[in-house]
């Protein structure tokens, strides 16, 4: 305990030097810090097998479950090692039940951070966390500066990551944080491949610049408890019985703009019923805006008269674990943009979603639709055919700049969402495992 609470002194003694200077250079705290981290044994030299590995990762639980390949890869690489997990703990419950890592600590502030003083304090107090491990090794993973300062804080010896000077900024960097303000923190840095537009090749990137070869198995993952599987089991059992198809409704999620009307689902939902008697939906989701747009979807699909004995809300009544298990159960994800979209795809459910990206708009790398998209699997996203006026001159990474509400993403039609679903079972049966985005005029 006294090393880490030499270390931890040292940190605050700088931080006062900040606070009167309102000035950071990284490469001078590096110097100041080093004697620390030399005198108590954090810098003799990575043995060959490492004996504990840091594993950095923060952000939600999409970006979680696009990391689970590298999290497979990372213990396949390192069988014998202890290996620890910082992550947002908005994904614990799934990492928690994750068999490729011995110990999961949640970072409770490593998003959204702009500050870059309080981020230095709060990563002072987190480092006696993980100081205890000695890590031999980290893996960075970052979506903000301050995972980066948090591997070098750690006193790990190789930290390894991008070169984040390489790295544009993105929606795969958020904050202020200035690129140079980071990048002397990662002594093992990664070329950054631009070629790798997916969240999740671009984690893979890390781990195949490091080892110098490409990992084989790219697949996602999700993993679930043997209590879940007999929740799901229990919950859906008549319908199981009964083998009849079941299809996952996801409303709501983080961004307004990904918001389609929920008054539209429940109008699709009958029109499917209509064509399609024997189907069954599942409505998943929690939290207080999952709650309100399935009392909207409730209401409306009670005004248009829809069978409520065809359908089961278990917003916010299971946890993510046990939503996981019910939507194995699903032959499709028809839903928003969200977390369980990623879910699905780990789970190798076709997925059908309206998108708030307009069809005007070309594509980028590095855009939301190319990153973050269902991997590996039959996906359709029925788009808007143009951008209403006022986000077309401010074109975002998200298509629909008006964030905090449900926008350009409202002109999908439910008609085109139901030409949607045929054009998804179509590529389905012909087995094509991609993304195909559709302008809703050309089916309309």
């Amino acid at each position: 305990m006294r090393a880490i609470e030499d270390i931890q002194q040292g940190i605050a003694v700088y931080e006062e030097q900040i606070k009167q200077t309102k000035e950071f250079n990284t490469h001078d705290f590096i110097q100041y810090m080093e004697p620390y981290f030399v005198r108590h044994g954090y810098r003799t030299a990575m043995p060959e097998s490492p004996r504990n590995i840091l594993i950095i990762h923060d952000a939600g639980v999409g970006d979680f479950i696009n990391l689970s390949p590298c999290l497979r890869a990372i213990r396949q690489h390192y069988p014998l090692a202890h290996i620890v997990l910082v992550l947002f703990p908005r994904a614990l419950a799934l990492a928690e039940a994750c068999p490729y890592v011995d110990e999961v600590i949640p970072n409770l502030r490593q998003c959204d951070w702009n500050d870059f003083l309080s981020l230095y304090e709060w990563n002072q107090g987190f480092c006696a966390k993980l100081l205890p491990y000695h890590f031999d090794l980290a893996f960075v993973f970052p979506h903000y500066g301050s995972a980066v300062q948090l591997a070098y804080l750690s006193g790990a010896k190789e930290r390894v990551a991008y070169d984040i000077s390489r790295v544009q900024k993105s929606t795969f960097w958020h904050g202020v944080i200035p690129y140079d303000v980071v990048e002397p923190f990662i002594n093992r840095p990664v070329s950054y491949q631009e070629k790798n537009s997916h969240s999740c090749e671009r984690y893979l990137g890390v781990l195949d610049g490091a080892w110098g070869e490409r990992v084989n198995d790219r697949s996602l993952e999700i993993w679930c408890q043997p209590a879940d599987l007999a929740k799901a089991k229990a919950v859906l059992a008549d319908w199981i019985q009964a083998a009849t198809p079941l299809y996952a409704v996801i409303m709501g999620g983080q961004g307004a703009f990904n918001h389609w009307p929920p008054e539209k689902y429940a109008e699709l939902v009958v029109w499917l019923l209509h064509d399609y008697p024997a189907m069954r939906f599942v409505l998943l989701g929690g939290g207080a805006a999952d709650e309100q747009e399935v009392s909207r979807f409730l209401t409306a699909y009670r005004a248009l008269e829809g069978d409520e004995t065809k359908l089961r809300n278990f917003v916010s009544c299971l946890t993510y674990c046990e939503s996981a298990a019910v939507m194995d159960y699903c032959e499709a994800y028809i839903g928003n943009d969200t977390g369980n979209m990623h879910m699905a795809a780990a789970l190798d459910k076709p997925v059908l979603m309206p998108c708030c990206y307009p069809a005007e708009f070309p594509i980028g790398p590095d855009d939301v639709s190319a990153v973050f998209y269902p991997w590996q699997v039959p996906a359709v996203f029925v788009q808007p055919a143009n951008a209403l006026p006022e986000c077309r001159p401010k074109r975002s990474e998200h298509g629909c700049c008006s964030l905090y509400e449900a926008h350009c993403i409202c002109q999908v039609e439910v008609r085109a969402m139901r030409q949607g679903f045929e054009i998804l079972r179509e590529r389905c049966q012909r087995g094509e495992n991609s993304l195909l985005c559709i302008n809703q005029e050309q089916v309309l």
